[in-house]
């Protein structure tokens, strides 16, 4: 395996310099013995490595989303099993050159926002700042306590031709990553845990207890800071991390809508009211984040949260503005402003970079576009980097158009051939393009900035390409950093103050997608239900007599009309003569509101909203419930195959729930999702029993009636046991209204709703009893009052049960009438009580 791996490097790979092995076909001294050990287990055991290596992050939810990609939407994340390697020696320069890097970008902002020196001492063009969407005026002269105003830093590098390792990009807006650097430590750490220890692999862990210590530090509120990190929202490329990264450091997870701006303080929406919020690590871009100041049309960002920065009333990590020094046309400048500011040399030189603002460098971009790399310095969607080797003359021709009406926009860069570093792809080790991604953090205790001895490697999935974003799919690696760390550690410990334990708090947003996770799961287990039994009805029918005159049959299709809510229908005589086409549509379109596979698409958009209050083992259930939710999509042709589709959902569904009652502590996530399943529980048992016992038939056709509804509501067995009789009216309506121990029984479901209602938390004690709960006490009293003998009798005239359907029509509207009350009670507006995760050790990893 390594031998044809340096065969191949030998003669095939010579453009580019290797990281694990030399021109000459020998190994790297620090890759001796990684390299020996993958000769030792040979191809088949990597494989099986390459296979542990993607469960472990299949099974913790790791995904990544795609955009513009229909189906990258939580697309799996992707990890070689063979890592990128530095040793001690080499990473030591490496970590110099970046902490000098940060700290010169750090003077930079600083002048930018303040006494904007650089710019009249003509070291950098006013036109490459101003010019720049990244430079925000209203961040003028605002400041956080100290001198560190970056706080957290990332920058892209790759090794050159020389074998030194350049600078690409410069990332300070809100950097991404650190949350994927960590997972994919932990698949390594659980996969090849003698291959880390016996290697020294530096722990990456002290990256992020730095970086919540310097929150904490940062804050007026240093006993109890309340902490949120800002997401754009699951359709963001990174949702996973945001998660992840919040759940991890016990940071509550916030989007635009969860926050607001009142008294010049940023509030947090939760379901006890407003909570004040000192900190927010932001993951939208600083244009989106006010859309009073910025863009107005933004929907992630909080409007007025300018104005409470400006007034010192909250922390916004990186701070605003920071995106100007993403401009690559600052590279240009750096060398010089460094020997200014530093007196030193640049440690990590950037790529060569050429700013087109200036006549000279505009003429040599002109000259050699084709060797170069064209990018416009404010990075964005509609900006993206051309490779001028890849353009036709016409193209060139229209570019160059397009710099002269504004070169002080572009910036040319050389196209660096980056080292290559083995990757295993098609079951064997091969030489790919890789690019490193470093973290940076300010260390407020010691006024200085703490680099991870790792970070995030990006490889190219096929042979000589430069694009290894994950976007055009890149595969990620692990980046191991050998030696035991020399930091010096103090013989002198000192005392730790111990912070009082908090509870975290609830978001309303969150409060809101968990009361829907909750409908959206029994609303899809009904009509799951109802669906098969509606099938099985359907092909057990004699051929000989019409749907529409089959009491039961025509009972069931318009009952799972009613409940799904897809009028006409089969209420429409049309679709009741033949009823496949909408029973399929019913089943696989998941466009359409009401169907099954719209329900549960929405199931899954809701859990996926609030993955971080899910455990693992329940975003396994998930995967398996998207899997057979596509195969269920794909079961549009035949009425045989949705049936066993829906035979299978309808247990991982339960699996769900079940999952849940287990791993789920009693705080209001529970008693929010349980209120949500019970209101829906108690509304689809009303619509079953409302459409299928409305109307006495004959017989036989109103004993399969009353068996199918016993069937809807899992109660046929509890039935026979309890009353070891033929099916008669009043027991059925009994044992499915009545009986409190019953958890399929109307009165069970109303009175679980009122026992979690009782539960959440109250604003004051003139609410020990809301509105929410006398709307439930008026259903609860109705039907502890109601006689089922009487709804068990038929109007002689019409033969429709009109008490029952009376009684059903009320508590329907009571149920409405209590969820609107809930909603505008605890999703409008919030809040409790939150803090950052207490000072306990994280996990080495």
């Amino acid at each position: 395996m390594i031998e044809s791996y340096l065969t191949e490097r030998m003669f095939n790979n010579a453009p580019f310099l290797d990281e694990m092995a030399t021109d000459q076909g020998k190994i790297q001294p620090h890759w001796e013995r990684i390299a020996k050990y993958y000769e030792q287990i040979g191809a088949e055991k990597m494989r099986q490595f390459q296979e542990e290596v993607s469960r472990q992050l299949r099974e913790n939810g790791v995904t990544y989303n795609v955009y513009g990609d229909p189906d990258g939407m939580n697309r799996p994340w992707i990890l070689d099993p063979v890592p990128l390697i530095f040793d001690t020696q080499e990473w030591e320069g490496i970590e110099k050159g970046l902490i000098q890097r940060t700290e010169l970008l750090n003077l930079i902002l600083n002048d930018l926002y303040g006494s904007q020196t650089l710019i009249k001492e003509g070291l950098l063009p006013f036109e490459l700042i101003y010019n720049h969407r990244g430079f925000l005026r209203q961040a003028q002269d605002i400041k956080l306590e100290g001198d560190q105003q970056l706080i957290q830093y990332s920058s892209d590098l790759a090794r050159g031709p020389n074998g030194k390792m350049w600078v690409l990009h410069d990332r300070t807006d809100a950097p991404s990553g650190s949350g994927y650097t960590f997972e994919n430590r932990a698949a390594m750490t659980r996969v090849f845990p003698e291959l880390i220890r016996e290697n020294h692999v530096r722990k990456i862990t002290s990256y992020y207890q730095t970086f919540k210590n310097t929150l904490t530090s940062l804050t007026n509120n240093k006993e109890n800071p309340r902490v949120v990190l800002l997401s754009p929202g699951p359709t963001n490329e990174t949702f996973f991390e945001h998660a992840y990264i919040s759940s991890f450091m016990g940071f509550t997870l916030a989007f635009g809508e969860d926050l607001t701006v009142s008294e010049g303080y940023v509030w947090l929406k939760t379901i006890k009211g407003l909570e004040k919020v000192d900190v927010i690590i932001r993951r939208v871009d600083d244009v989106f984040c006010d859309p009073l100041e910025f863009k107005s049309n933004s929907h992630l960002g909080v409007v007025g949260l300018m104005e409470a920065v400006r007034q010192k009333k909250v922390l916004v990590i990186n701070p605003l503005g920071c995106r100007i020094l993403e401009n690559p046309g600052i590279m240009a400048f750096l060398p010089k402003i460094s020997r200014h500011l530093l007196g030193e040399e640049l440690k990590l030189p950037s790529v060569a970079t050429w700013w087109c603002g200036q006549p000279k460098e505009l003429t040599y971009v002109f000259d050699n576009i084709e060797s170069l790399v064209i990018r416009n310095i404010y990075r964005g969607t509609n900006h993206k980097s051309l490779f001028g080797g890849d353009l036709s003359k016409e193209k060139i021709k229209a570019l160059k158009k397009e710099i002269q009406r504004n070169p002080s926009m572009f910036v040319g860069q050389e196209m660096v051939d980056f080292s290559t570093s083995p990757s295993w792809i098609n079951n064997k080790l091969e030489a790919r393009n890789a690019v490193f991604r470093s973290y940076v953090v300010a260390d407020s205790e010691h006024k200085s900035y703490k680099v991870m001895p790792g970070g995030l490697a990006r490889s190219s999935p096929e042979k000589g390409a430069f694009l290894v974003s994950n976007q055009s799919g890149g595969i990620s690696k692990d980046t191991w950093v050998l030696g035991k760390s020399k930091e010096i550690v103090s013989t002198f410990t000192k005392p730790v103050k111990v912070q009082p334990l908090v509870r975290n708090v609830l978001p309303s947003r969150t409060g809101e997608r968990l009361f829907w996770l909750g409908r959206y799961l029994e609303r899809s287990a009904y009509a799951v239900r109802l669906m098969r039994m509606t099938l099985l009805s359907y092909n057990e029918a004699d051929e000989d007599i019409h749907v529409h005159e089959s009491p039961v049959l025509s009972s069931l299709l318009k009952t799972l009309t009613k409940m799904t809510g897809t009028l006409p229908g089969f209420m429409e005589k049309g679709h009741l003569m033949n009823p496949e086409p909408e029973l399929l549509d019913l089943v696989h379109n998941v466009e359409k509101p009401g169907s099954i596979a719209y329900s549960i698409q929405s199931f899954l958009t809701n859990a996926y909203a609030v993955r971080d209050r899910l455990s693992l083992d329940t975003w396994r259930i998930l995967d398996n419930i998207t899997e057979e939710l596509t195969n269920m999509r794909q079961s549009n042709t035949s009425l045989t195959k949705a049936y066993h589709s829906l035979d299978n959902m309808v247990v991982k569904l339960m699996a769900f729930y079940g999952l849940n009652i287990d791993n789920m502590t009693r705080e209001p996530t529970w008693h929010l999702l349980n209120i949500g399943r019970f209101i829906e529980s108690a509304a689809n048992n009303c619509t079953i029993l409302r459409g299928m016992l409305s109307q006495s038939f004959d017989s036989e056709s109103n004993k399969e009636l009353m068996e199918d509804t016993l069937r809807c509501n899992e109660s046929l067995v509890t039935y026979r046991y309890r009353y070891r009789s033929n099916l008669e009216m009043p027991g059925v309506l009994s044992l499915l209204i009545l009986h409190e121990d019953n958890p399929r029984s109307l009165i069970f479901q109303l009175l679980e709703i009122d026992h979690h209602l009782k539960a959440l938390p109250i604003k004051d004690d003139h609410e020990m009893f809301g509105f929410e709960r006398k709307k439930l006490l008026e259903a609860i009293t109705k039907i502890r009052l109601c006689d089922i003998d009487q709804l068990s009798v038929p109007n002689p005239l019409t033969q429709e049960f009109d008490n029952l359907i009376a009684l059903l029509d009320q508590i329907i509207e009571l149920l409405h009438d209590t969820s609107d009350l809930i909603y505008e009670k605890y999703f409008s507006h919030t809040g409790s009580e939150y803090s950052m995760i207490q000072t306990s050790v994280i996990p080495e990893i």
